[in-house]
């Protein structure tokens, strides 16, 4: 009979697969969702933690540079009280010298001393602003108005800052002391000591005085505005053309300036975020890995269950056989017994000596077949004794003679003169019977399909190292492609009206006498090597 289906085996094959599949993609989602979330959770603590060191560094920057001007105004104040209602300068030429000395004076630019309508009456160094009145400026109007100390551009888009005080005596105001700075030199912060940091210091109207060279996007018309909603914020990103940056505003205090510290967020974060996905590329690797070796895991563990699932049908095939053998080998022994009983009557002359010998070697066998099919699924007691391996194969070949394929295959035998072993003769030659019938079939019917014009069949014997090698050759093609790992299974066959139990059967009889039986495609067929011990140990007898 053909080898049964496996429709249903292949369809739960795949049902397992797609279910082991899915489950590997469902523990990798959540393998890899874990680190993202995490990622991004890291991400905006990494933001957040970059956000509140850039205000609090803001902070320091602005009450730095308050405390800083502060101490100016305080120098200033301190020299305006030398000086009398005339605004001479020789009482206070002393402490002018050293607010203007050129490595140690707080106000490198110079100071000048003006009246009430902001014409200069000396300076220090001198001629220092005397090209005409700052009577119109808005910072000397803020004076004479407020009569308190100011600082401010000293002209509007100047980058040079004015720090003055006013000189009131009686609650009038006769003059203003004021001081000149460099914003960019003299100034604390003017310098951020961190790449991709900018400061930036201004006033109302939008005056940069700190850098000297301020970047294009703090350029721009109505930055003074951002500045004031900044003020309001405290900080939000600001796109300058070539990304966003990070900006945080606070007042200056003591005065009306503005500071606005900004960060490339970018830049800043680069290496954070490197470093959190190297993080994440590690914990991805190892949980494919895992993934992976699950997998091949899983694989072998189903592979290990086919088997064990295989070998426990063939168990149950091997049983319900073993119970319907037994009942047709005890009919077919009996009727066996009676040819043999009738061959022993016929008179063994010359011209039927052949067909004698024929007919008792094929009972023979039959009968030993029949003994093997009632201890199917039992191992058989192995009747070890010396034989001659040539001569069997001799004898095997004769009783396949009379069959009808014998007619049409050219049976090529080249075996040695003697090669001796010890082993079970029927039960030997019942396996090699079995090969050498299925070779002569094959080929037969790979003429009748067309495929050879001339079935051979080649049966040698040899010697090889400490073992003796039966060799069944054909030019009938081989089995399908595919087909080599069942051709030993029981109840698997390529024959129309096969059963499947031959090469079965042969290969437990062969690997009973401790031999082994091989499948190999040769060119145009197939070969089955037997290859058997010729010394055996006593205790395997």
């Amino acid at each position: 009979m053909t080898s049964p289906p496996h429709s249903g085996l292949h369809a739960a094959e795949r049902r397992f697969t797609r279910s082991v599949l899915l489950g590997l993609f469902l523990m990798g989602l959540v393998a890899l969702g874990g680190p993202l979330v995490s990622y991004r959770s890291d991400v905006d603590e990494m933001r957040h933690q970059f956000r509140s060191r850039v205000a609090r560094e803001g902070r320091v920057y602005a009450q730095s540079l308050g405390l800083h001007l502060q101490l100016l105004k305080s120098e200033l104040t301190r020299v305006a009280l030398g000086v009398g209602p005339e605004l001479r300068r020789e009482h206070s030429l002393e402490d002018v010298q050293d607010l203007t000395g050129p490595n140690t004076g707080l106000f490198r630019q110079g100071i000048v001393l003006m009246d009430a309508t902001g014409k200069a009456r000396w300076s220090e160094p001198p001629d220092l602003l005397t090209q005409g009145s700052q009577l119109n400026r808005a910072w000397f109007q803020h004076l004479l108005v407020k009569q308190s100390p100011t600082v401010d551009a000293i002209s509007p888009g100047a980058s040079t800052f004015v720090v003055a005080v006013p000189i009131v005596r009686e609650r009038q105001t006769l003059g203003v002391l004021a001081g000149l700075l460099d914003a960019s030199a003299d100034l604390p912060g003017a310098r951020p000591t961190r790449e991709h940091l900018t400061l930036l210091v201004l006033n109302r109207a939008g005056d940069l005085f700190v850098p000297d060279s301020p970047p294009d996007w703090a350029l721009t018309k109505g930055f003074a505005a951002k500045v004031e909603t900044l003020l309001s914020e405290r900080g939000q990103e600001m796109e300058t053309g070539r990304g966003e940056v990070f900006a945080w505003a606070t007042p200056v205090p003591g005065t009306e300036l503005r500071l606005v510290l900004a960060a490339d967020e970018t830049a800043s974060m680069e290496s954070i975020r490197d470093r959190l996905l190297t993080q994440l590329l590690v914990i991805v690797t190892l949980q494919v890995g895992t993934l992976l070796l699950v997998g091949l895991y899983g694989r072998r563990v189903y592979r290990l269950f086919l088997e064990v699932e295989r070998r426990a049908a063939e168990k149950e095939t091997l049983a319900a056989l073993g119970s319907a053998a037994s009942l047709i080998a005890h009919e077919v022994k009996n009727s066996l017994n009676g040819l043999k009983v009738a061959t022993g009557m016929l008179s063994p002359l010359e011209e039927q000596a052949l067909a004698v010998r024929t007919l008792r070697g094929q009972i023979d066998r039959l009968a030993h077949l029949a003994t093997s099919l009632l201890h199917f699924g039992k191992p058989p007691r192995v009747q070890r004794i010396p034989m001659d391996l040539p001569a069997l194969v001799r004898e095997v070949l004769e009783g396949l003679s009379v069959l009808p394929e014998a007619e049409e295959v050219q049976l090529d035998a080249r075996l040695p003169e003697a090669l001796s072993l010890d082993g079970d003769p029927l039960l030997l030659a019942t396996a090699l019977d079995n090969l050498v019938r299925n070779a002569m079939e094959a080929a037969v019917a790979a003429k009748d399909l067309g495929q050879v014009q001339n079935p051979e069949v080649r049966v040698s014997v040899r010697r090889e190292d400490a073992q003796a090698v039966v060799d069944v050759e054909d030019n009938a093609g081989g089995p399908p492609a595919g087909f080599e790992q069942r051709l030993f299974e029981p109840f698997v066959t390529t024959k129309p009206k096969g059963v499947g139990l031959g090469l079965s059967m042969t290969r437990r009889a062969v690997e009973q006498q401790h031999g082994q039986l091989t499948f190999t495609r040769i060119p145009g067929g197939s070969r089955f090597s037997v290859r058997l011990p010729l010394d055996v140990p006593e205790t395997s007898a």
